[in-house]
């Protein structure tokens, strides 16, 4: 079985991450939406609006999928948390 110290580590480790990308992520889907909202649709082709909405699909997608990410490291850190406590207590 995976020590608590490594639950800590892995878990520190996924939330960095996943938390850096969720930020990243959203500060670019808000930028991809906007810029969606104030695009001018009788200047731009079907084809291209559709790309446009297809690559704003793409970001918010990632921007979930990565607070999953977060939500797995804050459950590992728990999970350490929690057996590192019962280590101490034994």
């Amino acid at each position: 079985m995976a020590s608590a110290r490594r639950y800590l580590y892995v878990g520190v480790i996924i939330l960095s991450v996943s938390g850096a990308i969720a930020i990243y992520l959203n500060f670019q889907g808000v930028r991809c939406l906007s810029d969606l909202a104030l695009v001018d649709r009788s200047v731009l082709a079907p084809t291209q609006l559709e790309e446009m909405e297809r690559n704003c699909s793409i970001v918010t997608n990632s921007y979930v999928y990565s607070v999953y990410g977060v939500v797995a490291g804050i459950m590992l850190v728990v999970i350490g948390f929690m057996r590192k406590r019962k280590g101490n207590v034994s």
